[in-house]
């Protein structure tokens, strides 16, 4: 007589590891990531602790990991966002389309946006993150300078990005809507383009 052993079932370890990092992601948003501990991130993600020692053996390495996901996130969906505007050949689109999609405008963005500024926030006493982060805005710049008009296209668009990173931060806390940010990158990029 032929038994039938039971086929082990998969697992995506990639998977996993996301939704370790989303359980990190949503303690870091509410909390910061100073609450962040393997075993409160194992009851957020509802799994055992071993189990997220199997994927992340520190902390540190569970939350670096959750900083390369969201830069990872952000940047495809700008990516995707600057895509869609590049063939028009608008040079001002283009910047918009950059510089908006920096700001929490709506429950994607916004959720990216808080994990990505609670990242910010830790980056002040962890001089790894913030080795990581620190260079994130001049990154930006240098790509898209050839696209703004004006003596320093440079200075331009990184004065635009610190426009966007600090509205961010206003949309976040509510100081500013969502709207109300994409209003004034406009009103920038309107006397930029004049």
């Amino acid at each position: 007589m032929w038994h039938s052993w039971p086929v082990p079932k998969r697992v995506d370890h990639e998977e996993r590891r996301r939704e370790i990092t989303e359980a990190v992601w949503r303690i870091a948003t509410a909390e910061g990531l100073a609450a962040v501990t393997l075993r409160r991130v194992a009851a957020e993600a509802g799994i055992s602790m071993n189990l997220v020692q199997y994927y992340f053996t520190s902390k540190e390495k569970m939350i670096r990991y959750g900083l390369e996901r969201v830069i990872e996130v952000a940047v495809a969906r700008m990516s995707a966002e600057l895509e869609a505007v590049r063939e028009s050949g608008d040079s001002r689109a283009v910047v918009r389309a950059a510089i908006v999609g920096m700001l929490p405008v709506d429950d994607v963005t916004r959720h990216t946006s808080a994990v990505y500024y609670a990242y910010l926030l830790h980056a002040i006493t962890d001089e790894e993150i913030r080795s990581i982060v620190s260079g994130i805005p001049r990154q930006l710049a240098p790509r898209l300078a050839h696209r703004v008009p004006g003596a320093d296209p440079l200075v331009e668009l990184e004065s635009l990005i610190a426009l966007a990173s600090g509205l961010a931060v206003g949309v976040l806390v509510g100081s500013y809507t969502a709207e109300e940010a994409v209003a004034f990158v406009d009103h920038r990029l309107d006397r930029l383009y004049a």
